[in-house]
């Protein structure tokens, strides 16, 4: 018998408890109870976004219509925005804003590193007309944490019409993030990653600012924030919600919060840097200038394969993921993102130990194991 094990960077691992909830019979949504339900899903969801008393939107879809909807919620259609790409997730963004026929600068980034400030700032300087930055935060196809903070002090010291959209997906409820005291004018988030709940939700989080610069009418019919945005403060929702995947939600968001989100974003630091720590002492090299915790993104050691590594995980009942684009030879991409502890770490370690060693390379017995361990013991 192989135990099934999800080390990827989404879907995730999802607790038992959040798993029942979504069996329970089904509920109307136009009723009173659906609305206690929904109301309190928000009222939780800001408060793990740390944003409480503030309307964080929900909608029954992934987390790219989370930022297409924002994207077109406050950015005037045809004005110029700078896409600040870098991975996978980077390039989404673009090429979205230049499907809807924005006029697009691109501020390239290398996969591995990070977005650079003063970049950012002579991008700026250079086209003080843009109207919007959109920036990812966590970029899992690399493993990068980009300082988001950072870039979005120099767009508004610089640009102060400017909004700053950030694609939350991987970091929200991972790492830190506060979207008002950092100046970010947009979030967007999903279900499948650091919330711990099955994909099919996403959600968006505007500034006033932004609310205020969107447009009434809106090139979206399903995808229109301000409508939401009305009805869900009532605590309904413009289109048929996904009854069972909130009643999902709200128990994962519980979870998280009688944990303490500090205590959430340590833990998962902890566990990723553990993985890491195993594979850098099984030859692997960290491929992250600045690694988020959300995923390990580790270049495989010469003359093995990061397919064969994969595959290798795979043939033993656990999933991870592999590179994207020119880093699919080379890279691979744990995570222990979901709904794991520091022993998932520990298995992580094993399993990349026992796959080399199928692989025909001599690995000292729990050479791995030991590094993870190291490094949760010291943290």
């Amino acid at each position: 018998m192989k135990k099934p094990r999800l080390f990827t960077p989404g879907p995730v691992e999802v607790a038992p408890q959040v798993l029942e909830a979504m069996a329970r019979p089904l509920m109307h949504h136009r009723t009173a109870a659906f609305q206690e339900l929904f109301l309190g899903v928000r009222s939780k969801l800001a408060a793990v976004s740390c944003v409480p008393d503030d309307d964080v939107l929900v909608l029954a879809a992934s987390g790219t219509a989370a930022f297409e909807a924002g994207l077109l919620a406050c950015v005037p259609a045809a004005s110029k925005v700078i896409a600040v790409t870098g991975g996978k997730f980077g390039e989404r963004w673009l090429e979205m804003a230049r499907r809807y026929r924005y006029q697009v600068v691109e501020l390239p980034v290398s996969w591995g590193e990070v977005a650079e400030p003063d970049r950012l700032s002579q991008l700026l300087a250079a086209h003080p007309d843009a109207l919007a930055v959109l920036i990812t935060h966590s970029e899992t196809s690399t493993g990068v944490l980009h300082d988001v903070e950072h870039l979005a002090r120099v767009v508004h010291q610089q640009n102060s019409e400017a909004l700053v959209l950030v694609d939350g997906v991987t970091s929200l409820a991972v790492t830190e993030l506060h979207p008002r005291e950092w100046g970010l004018d947009a979030v967007f988030s999903g279900s499948q990653k650091g919330l711990m709940t099955p994909p099919g939700l996403s959600f968006a989080w505007l500034s006033e600012r932004a609310w205020a610069r969107g447009e009434a009418r809106n090139p979206s019919f399903y995808l229109d924030l301000h409508r939401e945005r009305e009805r869900q403060r009532l605590g309904q929702t413009a289109f048929t919600p996904a009854v069972s995947l909130l009643r999902a939600l709200e128990v994962a968001l519980s979870m998280l919060l009688e944990e303490g989100l500090e205590n959430v974003w340590r833990r998962r630091r902890r566990n990723n840097l553990a993985v890491l720590a195993a594979g850098e002492a099984l030859g692997f090299q960290r491929f992250a200038a600045r690694p988020t915790p959300a995923v390990a993104a580790l270049c495989s050691p010469a003359g093995i394969a990061a397919p064969a590594v994969v595959e290798g995980f795979a043939r033993r009942g656990a999933r991870i993921a592999g590179g994207q684009d020119h880093t699919h030879s080379y890279l691979i991409r744990p995570s222990v993102v979901g709904y794991a502890d520091s022993y998932d770490a520990l298995i992580v370690a094993a399993l990349l130990e026992d796959v080399l060693r199928d692989l025909g390379r001599e690995v000292p017995m729990a050479l791995g194991v030991a590094a993870a361990m190291e490094v949760l013991q010291s943290t």
